[in-house]
């Protein structure tokens, strides 16, 4: 693992910013101003600096006043609110346009959305989700073990950040990956049958 210091105290893990640069292709060909590929690596610059976060790191001080936690809480809270508006978009504009991905990378692009919704719901509204209304918490609780950070959603439930990031990277692959298809079928017509 590449991972450095920041000013913040929080680490960066190159070998996850890498990643999100490779995925943040994976929407470009649907936005000619190419504003989605700076948003996307925007959000792996806040995941390389969140994704290596544990308990031991929570409680360090930076400049004797905020901590490693005040960074992550904000940062953390406004990664899942931008990953899931990314998701939500995409899931939006595949609708109307079927063609954009294949069937496999649609359903990974809906699956995604519907799991950071029920972070998102509650993170930004102070709100449990309607679809989780008396199971989980109105705001759900940020913390840490010795790997990572997590949210506690419920007495019983934590969604855990490495989680979340790996799908969101798994799922932009499978977008990056219906894209090589649909133009290795435009280059080779011959391959559809």
């Amino acid at each position: 693992m590449n991972t450095t210091e920041v000013a913040t105290g929080l680490k960066f893990n190159q070998e996850r910013w890498g990643k999100w640069v490779t995925v943040s292709l994976s929407w470009g060909r649907n936005d000619p101003e190419k504003v989605t590929i700076t948003r996307l690596q925007g959000l792996g610059i806040l995941d390389a600096e969140l994704y290596d976060i544990n308990r031991f790191d929570v409680e360090k001080k930076q400049n004797g006043l905020l901590t490693v936690y005040d960074h992550a809480n904000i940062k953390s809270y406004l990664w899942v609110l931008g990953v899931y508006e990314f998701f939500r978009m995409m899931d939006d504009k595949i609708r109307k346009n079927p063609e954009i991905a294949n069937a496999k990378a649609t359903k990974a692009i809906s699956d995604t959305k519907k799991v950071f919704a029920r972070l998102r719901v509650p993170l930004a509204k102070l709100e449990e989700s309607h679809k989780y209304k008396g199971k989980d918490y109105s705001v759900p609780k940020l913390g840490a073990n010795e790997e990572q950070l997590g949210w506690q959603i419920n007495d019983d439930e934590i969604i855990y950040y490495r989680y979340l990031s790996d799908l969101a990277i798994d799922t932009l692959n499978q977008l990056r990956l219906s894209n090589y298809e649909q133009n290795e079928r435009k280059r080779s017509p011959q391959l559809e049958k």
